[in-house]
């Protein structure tokens, strides 16, 4: 009997090891997310981007927070990710509907991650060259620069202040991953330590009530 409760118990550990690992976490790798206002239309033959400095490897996702006015715009925005604002080439590009585009909140170009993407500078640009006045979205910028490690950039010439955008990297959910979050949070936010650990706690308990049950 005792044999069986451990063939049990360690049947539903493995499977909840093989489902927790299948999964993955996004964290911050950048960010900016002040704004004081709007910059003026994208239309045809304008760029708008920001360079800046990933801190974590697997870079998958851009937030960049943008406006459309109130209305539907129909042309294609399209996204570049470049190394800088030199390449000539992009690392990335995705192309979204003007439809899609969101007003007075983030629109995510979401991208195949970049694996080692660690401490590397990075530069992204929208562009939309079937807008005109009047059928073009916008950006939220800080007139400031919050951001020190990057920069704002207008037609490929840098200007003062940031865009407001949040970098995202993802992340296997894994044990380690988990523990190495948790020792970070904790030396940040104890609310949130004291959480995750009532959470921890609550499958442990989850866990024996199972394995007794099945006894």
């Amino acid at each position: 009997m005792i044999a069986l409760r451990k063939i049990r118990g360690g049947i539903l550990l493995f499977l909840i090891t093989v489902c927790i690992s299948g999964c993955t976490l996004d964290r911050v790798t950048a960010q900016q997310g002040k704004a004081t206002g709007l910059w003026e239309e994208l239309v045809g033959g304008k760029t708008f981007g920001q360079s800046f400095v990933s801190d974590l490897d697997n870079l998958y996702r851009i937030d960049l927070s943008t406006a459309t006015f109130s209305r539907v715009n129909s042309a294609p925005v399209i996204f570049y990710l470049k190394d800088s604002p030199q390449a000539n080439t992009a690392i990335r590009s995705i192309t979204l509907p003007g439809p899609e585009i969101q007003n007075d909140r983030p629109t995510s170009f979401v991208f195949e991650p970049i694996t080692s993407s660690a401490g590397k500078s990075f530069y992204f640009v929208i562009e939309s060259p079937e807008a005109t006045p009047g059928n073009a979205i916008t950006v939220y910028a800080s007139e400031y620069d919050q951001y020190p490690r990057g920069e704002a950039y207008r037609n490929t010439q840098i200007v003062n202040g940031d865009l407001a955008f949040t970098a995202y990297s993802r992340e296997p959910f894994t044990f380690s991953s988990i523990l190495r979050g948790t020792t970070s949070r904790a030396a940040q936010d104890v609310p949130f330590f004291i959480f995750y650990g009532a959470l921890i706690l609550a499958v442990i308990v989850g866990l024996i009530l199972t394995i007794r049950k099945g006894a």
